[in-house]
């Protein structure tokens, strides 16, 4: 018997086992969420957990803007010279876990699985797999709501990990019951008791439990047959056949976007009725819409970035996304750098971990070749700087400042400070 057909005998005899499961199956919500979800009751009646809260088309634009940005940034290590230029880190074993983590995610992908967790749950999970030299080898992420802190009676901190699937279970299957903080990884947000951070939808599960529930009942609402758009009417008794028969002509020369501006043309007294949308109607509208800026609010993400355009215009749009990574996105990366630094002991070897937020700073194409040429010309940015931030090859000439010609030394002759020999050798020679 061949190797398939034994595999595939054995799936046949233990079925729970091995288990494959596309992304159309039905299944594929179990598969990925599991029955072990944290969930809190809202005000409006929805529960609210990691599956609901993404239901809600803001908070998941949100939670992607947010864990994307921030896991598409390179990260690198590095120490500091003498001259505090930077030297990059190649040879710590962390070097390598930011690069691949484990054997079926890149850093991207980890990054974001953790992301997820802090954003969402303001805690934020990875276990450290050690060989047998207690060298770091693998970060397994896990889902916050498997995770729970156990506080020892001498204060040590254990945690107590509940393996989903039975890819986690093999990969934590050497790990003990309890594992000891050494051995976790655990980025916190927002914490009052210092321990575990605090779960951002639960603390804001009213206002994510309102967007929900506003979003489903505007779907109940089409769902159940929406206000048409206007009426014919006439004073004048209209029989069945003639009533079909005015449809189905005020169809054919009226619906859809191939007959859009042509004249509509009336007979037997017919008269065109619009209806507007009612006081209560567009009361509704702007409730849905507020909810949109309550959420980005919640993030802290400019209402702009997920679609909300109401209150940005062209000037305040820019200095909008600046603010964004400026006091947001530099919050997460400060926690990672700081979280990653202590737990992996880098500021004895006088390691540092540096995010690259270039990304996310790139300005249009005009005002980054005004940035090259202030930067240029002032003296303190090297042509092959500016090429190789601009994805072009260094050139063999642009490794050299240059210094405008129009500018003396401090105290020279040439700025009227000084004597017509300062600045000059003893001799009295001009280099």
């Amino acid at each position: 018997m061949s190797l398939i057909s034994r595999l595939g005998a054995v799936a046949r005899a233990v079925p729970n086992v091995w288990r494959a499961t596309r992304s159309t199956d039905t299944t594929a919500d179990a598969l990925l969420w599991g029955d072990q979800l944290w969930s809190v009751p809202s005000s409006a009646g929805v529960e609210i957990n990691q599956q609901t809260a993404l239901g809600a088309v803001c908070v998941m634009a949100c939670v992607m803007m947010l864990t994307e940005d921030v896991a598409k940034l390179p990260v690198s290590l590095y120490r500091l010279r003498s001259d505090s230029s930077r030297e990059q880190v190649t040879d710590h074993p962390l070097a390598a876990l930011l690069e691949e983590p484990n054997e079926w995610q890149d850093w991207l992908e980890f990054a974001e699985m953790v992301q997820v967790g802090l954003v969402l749950r303001g805690n934020g999970y990875a276990v450290i797999i050690r060989d047998w030299r207690g060298k770091p080898v693998k970060l397994v992420p896990i889902n916050p709501d498997r995770v729970a802190l156990w506080e020892a009676p001498t204060g040590e901190l254990f945690y107590r990990v509940t393996p989903f699937g039975l890819h986690e279970m093999a990969e934590l299957r050497d790990m003990p019951f309890l594992i000891p903080a050494a051995d976790m990884f655990h980025l916190r947000g927002l914490s009052v008791n210092g321990l575990m951070g605090a779960s951002r939808i639960a603390v804001a599960r009213d206002a994510i439990g309102l967007t929900l529930a506003q979003e489903r009942q505007a779907a109940q609402w089409i769902g159940a047959g929406s206000k048409p758009s206007g009426v014919l009417s006439t004073d004048q008794k209209l029989d069945g056949p003639t009533i079909e028969r005015l449809k189905g002509r005020w169809k054919e020369l009226n619906a859809g976007v191939q007959n859009a501006g042509k004249a509509a043309i009336f007979e037997a007294g017919l008269k065109w009725t619009p209806l507007s949308l009612s006081a209560q109607e567009l009361e509704f509208i702007a409730a849905r819409q507020f909810q949109v800026q309550e959420i980005a609010r919640m993030f802290r993400i400019p209402p702009h970035m997920i679609g909300e355009l109401s209150r940005s215009t062209n000037n305040n749009i820019v200095q909008q996304a600046q603010e964004y990574v400026n006091y947001t996105v530099s919050g997460y990366t400060r926690r990672w750098k700081a979280k990653l630094s202590k737990t992996f002991g880098l500021a004895k070897d006088g390691i540092h971990v540096g995010f690259d937020l270039t990304e996310l700073v790139r300005a249009d194409i005009t005002a980054r070749y005004n940035a090259y040429r202030v930067g240029i010309m002032s003296g303190f940015l090297k042509p092959n700087e500016a090429r190789i931030d601009d994805g072009r090859d260094p050139d063999p000439d642009g490794d050299k400042l240059l210094q405008p010609s129009n500018m003396a030394v401090a105290g020279s002759q040439s700025t009227g400070t000084g004597p017509d020999d300062a600045g000059r050798p003893e001799d009295g020679t001009v280099k």
